[in-house]
């Protein structure tokens, strides 16, 4: 479990003489094994907001803690090791290896942790073990989506950063997607940073952080989660 705290987060993109001010003064915090969505409009610095969270990229300037590291300090060969050993990421795309079976895959997360689950427990974890043998190629899209769930998961992380993680599902699949990484959270207590523009996805939350414009406009406490099956979709 981990803890991330930002304060005065700024985030600012310069192409030629333009400026593009991604993240402006942005102090939040994110405490042990919470769900927390980061609900916006496209545009609105969602994805900004993960990377520098998670060390993808640094801000311009403020200050992010993850414990008692400070990963805004870190020196790109240090972030990569920070990240390697302490967080996980699943993003809209799958990124598998299309030579590797369920298992095989799920065994490259595994190599570069420390202290790693046991790959057959987390393929159990995610609802794959009937799988285990088959390719990508022989997979669902949602299937495929659990697979690089789990071979972020098999790492240990203590932060799982999820981007759009449904963003290419069908209803039914998305919602069993989110049902994992409920599940997930609840057996591992693992942090989960999650990236939507739905509404509705962000009912499973512990908390719900509203950007627009590069900017925190609202921090909600979600006092009546929701499972993921029983969320509204439309």
């Amino acid at each position: 479990m981990m803890s991330i705290r930002l304060e005065n987060v700024s985030k600012v993109y310069v192409s030629g003489e333009v400026e593009t001010h991604a993240l402006k003064d942005v102090s939040l915090s994110f405490d042990n094994g919470e769900i927390v969505a980061i609900l916006g409009p496209s545009g609105s610095g969602k994805s900004t907001l993960l990377n520098v969270c998670s060390g993808l990229d640094l801000p311009s300037s403020g200050t992010i803690e993850i414990d008692s590291d400070t990963i805004s300090d870190m020196s790109t060969k240090e972030l990569t090791k920070f990240r390697r050993d302490h967080l996980g990421f699943i993003f809209q795309q799958y990124n598998l290896l299309q030579t590797l079976n369920v298992q095989e895959n799920v065994e490259v997360g595994r190599a570069v942790s420390r202290d790693p689950f046991a790959t057959k427990e987390v393929i159990d974890q995610v609802g794959l073990t009937p799988n285990i043998d088959k390719y990508p190629y022989q997979l669902s899209g949602g299937e495929q989506q659990r697979v690089s769930i789990a071979r972020a998961v098999v790492k240990k992380p203590k932060v799982l950063f999820c981007d759009e993680p449904t963003g290419a599902l069908d209803e039914a699949t998305a919602k069993a997607i989110l049902t994992v990484l409920e599940n997930l959270n609840k057996t591992y207590n693992t942090t989960i940073c999650l990236i939507t523009h739905n509404p509705n996805i962000a009912h499973i939350a512990d908390r719900i952080v509203k950007l627009n414009s590069g900017e925190v406009t609202d921090i909600i406490t979600n006092h009546k989660k929701r499972k993921a099956k029983d969320i509204d979709w439309g």
